[in-house]
């Protein structure tokens, strides 16, 4: 029997290498999977899980969508929040326009499809909310203002939602993943990818299924008194 037996579970950015990992998981360990995607992808199709597009760019929509169609699935235990953008450029050349695009997809995109899950939760007695940040939100990057700045913004709010939500009983906390081999790592030089490989003690990028392992243990019964709290999955990574 999986640590997810009998659990509902909402996974938005199921599209993506963390999301998707974290899908097939929650499945294997005996979850029912809702997600939400921006791009349908093959690798989706078998995988199981009831699928919805959301489209972060409507804004006024994000919460009546979420509500809806977690209504249609009968409620949730869990919300794991996978969606995230990033535009790398200097802090001196940073275009506003850029940096507004990052935040209202890391920060506010995040609070809307929180806000949409907060009543199905309560409804449900409780359960646990986990938002993917980035170890560079506590450390920096270079070229990485704007995602740095979204990212320790979304930290902040999670720290005050599990705050606000501890009498509800429901638990909030952020996974804060280094160099992970998805998409957005596949794209690094090579020069890039031997400097930052040389600052991880661990001597490997990370892997999606070993961030989405965090992420089940956090929304398990197993974690139940786990909450306001980031945890750094890095391999060690130093600056």
């Amino acid at each position: 029997m999986g640590i997810l037996e009998g659990k509902k579970v909402l996974v938005t950015g199921i599209s993506g290498g963390i999301g998707l990992a974290c899908g097939k998981l929650f499945i294997a360990e005996g979850a029912e999977v809702l997600g939400s995607y921006r791009t349908m992808k093959p690798e989706l199709e078998a995988l199981g899980a009831k699928l919805f597009a959301l489209d972060t760019d409507d804004r006024e929509n994000i919460e009546k969508t979420v509500k809806a169609e977690i209504r249609s699935f009968g409620g949730i235990d869990a919300l794991v929040n996978c969606i995230g953008i990033t535009a790398p450029e200097p802090l001196f050349a940073a275009a506003p326009v850029k940096w507004e695009n990052v935040i209202e997809t890391n920060l506010f995109s995040a609070m809307r499809i929180m806000q949409g899950a907060i009543v199905p939760l309560v409804s449900k007695k409780g359960g646990a909310i986990v938002n993917i940040s980035s170890v560079f939100s506590i450390r920096g990057g270079v070229g990485q203002s704007g995602y740095c700045a979204s990212k320790g913004a979304l930290d902040a709010m999670t720290r005050a939602a599990a705050t606000e939500l501890a009498g509800k009983n429901i638990r909030v906390n952020t996974v804060a993943p280094g160099f992970i081999e998805t998409e957005m790592t596949a794209g690094f030089d090579e020069k890039f990818r031997t400097e930052s490989l040389a600052k991880i003690p661990m001597k490997r990028f990370g892997k999606p299924e070993e961030v989405a392992e965090l992420c089940a243990f956090l929304i398990s019964d197993k974690a139940k008194y786990i909450t306001g709290q980031s945890f750094v999955i890095d391999g060690g990574l130093s600056v």
